[in-house]
């Protein structure tokens, strides 16, 4: 692998993830619009369509899995470039310091945003009800403490720790044998694995908010993000997955399809799915997450390879957008939930309100402060050869 080659390596990874993060702001728009969701939402509108429901069930799939395998991708690059302890100075400054900062910020905000909707919305959603109803209690219940849409973060950080300790402790024939399998193999390997983590929890799979660090996610989570990992420690297994790009669309697209029909209506918990209807609905679940995040990377390596000023503005701003869109969003989406307007306009006017409000604030706020150190990413896209390429 010449310099050059090198070089732009990385390029697509870091596209994927800048574009991954955006994708979440309209993940969850879509979710004020979701049938199945309705139920459990907090800006669930009177209006849904089960469009909404194939893009946020769909996109859920592997939008979140694409993410750790970039997080174990680039998890691998610093270990290598920079060894141990720089390596966690910079994931303290990149990952951990934000949670610190931003967390009790967004906690606040939320609980604002949450006392203008109780007081304001006359079409509340189930969940805001709820709420209500929680309030008018002579004692109202304490909230339990949430990472919210922070979650992310807070379990890489677990994931690092256990990974720089394999590191040390692990053999290097334990990850050479996995490289090793052939694509085939490598996958079933996965999915396999992945069944037990998704078996335990809701369908379809929840995001791990509380505190306490959910073993399922780090589990279901941290295959992608040794998945990612493998990808930098032998660059040739995303050629060798390369050549069956269509196959594992196609039936990564089809498990998905099967998936869909067979998800309940609701996602309230009386209406789980149980048995061997939950053993087939997981088994789906977890073809189509590792199929189609594999394409979603493999898609990108053909397609985003290359710099752009358009990408390295999106990737610049991206971190910021992911850290506040989600009050900035409730609260436009809760100024509509009144309004008579048709779901596509006030899906279009929360989704692109939300971003247009991230990007300005951003540039008020984060990229001539201290913040950008944090958030802006800086490094040099090289992508050293591999000992094991």
């Amino acid at each position: 692998m010449n310099k050059r080659q090198g070089s732009t390596r990385l390029f697509f990874m870091d596209n994927l993830r800048a574009l991954a993060m955006l994708v979440g702001l309209f993940f969850h728009a879509a979710l004020a619009y979701s049938p199945m969701s309705h139920s459990i939402w907090p800006t669930a509108d009177q209006q849904n369509h089960w469009l909404f429901d194939v893009f946020t069930w769909g996109s859920h799939l592997f939008r979140m899995p694409v993410f750790f395998i970039i997080a174990g991708f680039f998890c691998a690059l610093l270990l290598k470039k920079s060894g141990g302890k720089a390596f966690f100075k910079n994931r303290l400054l990149r990952i951990a310091l934000p949670i610190v900062i931003f967390l009790p910020l967004l906690s606040i905000a939320m609980m604002f945003i949450f006392q203008y909707g109780l007081a304001h919305v006359q079409n509340k959603s189930p969940v805001l009800g709820f709420i209500q109803t929680m309030m008018d209690l002579p004692e109202p219940p304490t909230m339990p403490l949430s990472t919210m849409h922070l979650w992310f973060l807070y379990h890489l950080l677990f994931l690092y720790l256990l990974t720089y300790v394999g590191h040390i402790l692990l053999s290097a024939k334990v990850a050479n044998w996995f490289t090793s399998l052939t694509p085939t193999n490598l996958l079933l390997l996965f999915i396999t694995a992945s069944i037990p983590a998704l078996y335990v929890v809701s369908v379809p799979f929840p995001a791990p908010e509380w505190v306490f660090p959910a073993l399922w996610a780090l589990w279901f989570y941290g295959l992608f993000f040794a998945l990612g990992y493998g990808f930098f420690a032998k660059p040739k297994l995303i050629e060798q997955f390369a050549t069956r790009l269509p196959v594992y669309l196609c039936f990564g697209l089809m498990s998905f399809a099967l998936y869909y029909y067979l998800l309940p209506s609701t996602l309230l918990p009386d209406k789980q799915p149980q048995g061997l209807l939950k053993l087939a609905i997981t088994s789906l679940e977890a073809i189509s997450s590792v199929l189609l995040s594999l394409c979603a990377v493999l898609y990108a390596k053909r397609y985003l390879n290359s710099s752009s000023d358009l990408m390295r503005y999106i990737s610049k701003v991206s971190y910021w957008v992911y850290i506040v869109h989600l009050p900035l969003l409730f609260f436009i989406q809760f100024l509509l939930m009144d309004l008579e307007w048709h779901m596509s306009i006030k899906f279009f006017i929360s989704s692109l309100g939300t971003l247009a409000i991230s990007i300005i604030s951003f540039h008020l706020l984060v990229s001539w402060t201290w913040l950008s150190r944090m958030l802006v990413s800086t490094k040099t896209k090289q992508h050293p050869t591999s000992s094991t390429d």
